[in-house]
């Protein structure tokens, strides 16, 4: 099964067996081709806009070989860091965020996750526990060169660990303007201005730890 976001919607990739968990989701079935795909997402964006369940025999296969081949692909790395019972985040674009980023060539995701965490959040030492589940969400390039293209990213998440005493510095060429370790207390409080991908992650993390 998977789950892709796009803003606040959900696109549920999963086996027709799988339908009872979604009832309140649209149903598109019989999307065969990345062609296919592309003019079902075009209907999508313009009209449907709702969350969407596209039931398939195989999800892996159809994942693999038909649905991301109808988006410019990006692979990118992120990190939820934990230092006792505070969690790092990062406040960009007037949200709550986890440090993340593209995975550069040659990089593996774990290298990349150390990288960014450290690169956003101006933080040394972190290093990885686990890996956790991935997150894929869709959105709409802005960036010379590709602007207007759909894009799908595939982010892989790891659980984190940090020792240190430093508070971080915010990356201010990425547009972060703060970087706060989030009691748990707080926590309930800072998901209310993020994503709904990230509350995924975040929920994930608290059951692996609980």
């Amino acid at each position: 099964m998977y789950k892709i976001f796009l803003n606040e919607w959900e696109i549920v990739i999963a086996q027709p067996a799988d339908q009872y968990m979604f009832q309140q989701f649209e149903v598109s079935e019989n999307l065969q081709t990345a062609d296919e795909v592309k003019n079902w997402f075009s209907k999508f964006i313009n009209e449907t806009k709702t969350n969407t369940l596209i039931t398939q025999d195989n999800p892996d296969e159809f994942m693999t070989a038909v649905f991301s081949q109808a988006f410019t692909q990006i692979e990118a790395a992120g990190g939820v860091v934990r230092r006792n019972n505070q969690f790092l985040f990062i406040f960009r674009n007037k949200k709550w965020d986890l440090p993340k980023g593209k995975i550069d060539a040659g990089e593996t995701p774990e290298e990349a996750a150390i990288r960014e965490v450290g690169e956003e959040c101006g933080i040394q030492g972190h290093h990885i526990i686990k890996s956790l589940p991935p997150t894929w969400h869709i959105y709409q390039s802005t960036w010379k060169g590709s602007a207007g293209e759909w894009i799908l990213k595939k982010t892989h998440w790891f659980e984190m660990e940090y020792t240190g005493t430093e508070n971080g510095t915010p990356e201010t060429r990425e547009n972060i303007t703060e970087v706060r370790w989030v009691e748990n207390e707080e926590l309930e409080e800072v998901m209310k201005n993020t994503y709904k991908n990230l509350k995924s992650v975040i929920s994930i993390y608290i059951d692996f730890n609980n």
